[in-house]
């Protein structure tokens, strides 16, 4: 699922994540490799200034209506954000829906391909285009695969810590970077990425050690994640593809792969043993995730990546403090710095990163 599993989510809050995540949530595309889908379809307001016909600045008068319909795509990315993480948690937290997580998951991509389909071929966002099988196998095992592994880093961990955890996906495709690709980066963005790790790990230090199995599982969560992202970097463009449009493609496929496992892997549930609660949180998880994919374009046409990411840290912020407000946690100094130097170095890396 996502993750949502998220999301199943998808994926998708991290700094280097869009599409979930997975916020989280739900975030799967490296923001590295956003783009606006259509300049003639959207309206930008990255340059902080026009010139004129004399060639002096003048400070941009952006319409009411234009600012409504971006603030309305920013709620929407930040609601559906924070909303896939908390609902996919009440969804595992059923004895029954925790063993059938690969089922779950496909549901999820079954949903965002309809949901995708439906905005590129009726809404026109973005042109509808169909892959070879071939072509979009590899991803959609890496999809899939970092999507099962978010969502039991979901089941296995708290919210607050799977939370955390997927931030350390940055900071790995770094290093997965320069192992496998010989790419380096420099000092400035070296020492943002340290100080993320550190602050990451002031806040986490104690759930590392209590909880040894949840630990493994996130940090096989978020370096699949990492590979994921260097993979589909690559896909984008060998494929002459957007985003998007690669999402649309690999959904199908990745779905079909996790329903030929559902059967060797999940354990059907008694639906007459399953509690409204868990059912219909279920049911809106799906489209809650497939929101967040959607919105997540929104954002980046409609204002940039940078801000996008500013976004992302303040979601991130936001599901932490719910997560711990909800688990009645009394926040210490440490923690406190901690949260300081980690959102602080992923906005300074984000910062770094694109200059």
């Amino acid at each position: 699922m996502s993750s949502t599993s998220s999301s199943p989510t998808l994926p998708g809050n991290s700094p280097a994540l869009v599409m979930g995540h997975k916020d989280e949530e739900a975030g799967l595309i490296s923001l590295d490799n956003l783009q606006p889908l259509d300049k003639t379809a959207a309206q930008f307001s990255e340059k902080p200034m026009w010139l004129d016909e004399t060639g002096a600045e003048t400070t941009p008068h952006i319409p009411i209506r234009q600012a409504l319909v971006d603030y309305s795509c920013v709620f929407l990315n930040v609601a559906s954000t924070i909303a896939i993480v908390f609902v996919n948690k009440i969804v595992l937290s059923d004895e029954q829906l925790r063993h059938c997580q690969i089922s779950i998951a496909a549901y999820h991509f079954f949903i965002s391909f309809v949901v995708l389909y439906v905005a590129g071929r009726l809404l026109k966002m973005f042109p509808v285009v169909f892959l070879p099988f071939k072509q979009v196998f590899s991803v959609a095992a890496f999809f899939a695969g970092f999507l099962i592994l978010g969502n039991l880093s979901l089941t296995f961990n708290s919210v607050s810590f799977y939370q955390l955890a997927k931030i350390m996906t940055t900071p790995t495709v770094v290093l997965l970077n320069y192992v496998l690709l010989g790419k380096t980066v420099s000092a400035a963005t070296l020492i943002s990425i340290a100080t993320l790790c550190f602050g990451v790990g002031l806040i986490t230090s104690a759930s590392i050690f209590s909880n040894v199995l949840g630990t493994c599982i996130a940090v096989a969560a978020f370096t699949i994640t990492a590979l994921y992202q260097i993979w589909i970097g690559k896909k984008l463009v060998d494929l002459k593809v957007s985003p998007p449009q690669l999402l649309l493609n690999q959904a199908p496929v990745a779905c079909g792969l996790l329903l030929l496992l559902c059967g060797f892997v999940d354990k059907a549930p008694v639906v007459q043993e399953l509690n409204m609660r868990s059912i219909n949180a279920l049911v809106v998880s799906g489209f809650i995730a497939a929101l967040l994919n959607v919105s997540q374009f929104l954002v980046i046409g409609r204002t940039s990546a940078l801000t996008f990411n500013v976004i992302s840290q303040l979601k991130t912020l936001a599901i932490v403090g719910l997560s711990w407000y909800h688990e009645n946690r009394a926040l210490s100094m440490v923690d406190l710095i901690g949260v300081v130097m980690t959102l602080g170095s992923a906005y300074a890396y984000a910062t770094v990163s694109k200059k």
